[in-house]
């Protein structure tokens, strides 16, 4: 059986990657370089990010020690996601409704991108104490 902790970090590598891809995608996009592609990939990967969304929240929950969110890091954190993932959904809609992929759209996408990334950069303080991020309050 796997535990909650090792589901927590398959599920968050997994989001955390596609946000990535996703990410470097819209800025090509935003740049006007790269292959033709780069709007799908953007897009697709942005999809792929927010499917593994809610199983990195709820494994991470899981995961932690207490009763669920009883530290206010970890409530940020959950705000934080459910941001991005609202700004990705938001993205993504747009998108579907046939709107062009302009500077305002990739810029939207690497917000959610950003809020994603933090977000991941706060569960690394959160559990060992190290991250990337210095505005992050200890």
């Amino acid at each position: 059986m796997i535990s909650a902790g090792t589901f927590h970090v398959i599920s968050t590598e997994l989001t955390i990657g596609m946000f990535a891809l996703s990410g470097v995608a819209f800025l090509l996009c935003m740049l006007k370089k790269g292959p033709d592609s780069r709007e799908a990939v953007a897009h697709w990967a942005l999809l792929g990010g927010l499917i593994a969304t809610p199983l990195a929240i709820i494994s991470g929950i899981n995961a932690s020690p207490g009763d669920g969110i009883d530290n206010p890091l970890l409530a940020n954190k959950m705000l934080l996601s459910m941001t991005s993932a609202g700004l990705a959904i938001g993205v993504l809609i747009r998108r579907k409704m046939g709107a062009a992929v302009d500077a305002r759209h990739a810029g939207i996408g690497m917000a959610s991108v950003g809020l994603m990334l933090t977000t991941a950069g706060m569960g690394g303080e959160f559990s060992r104490g190290e991250t990337l991020l210095l505005f992050v309050p200890k």
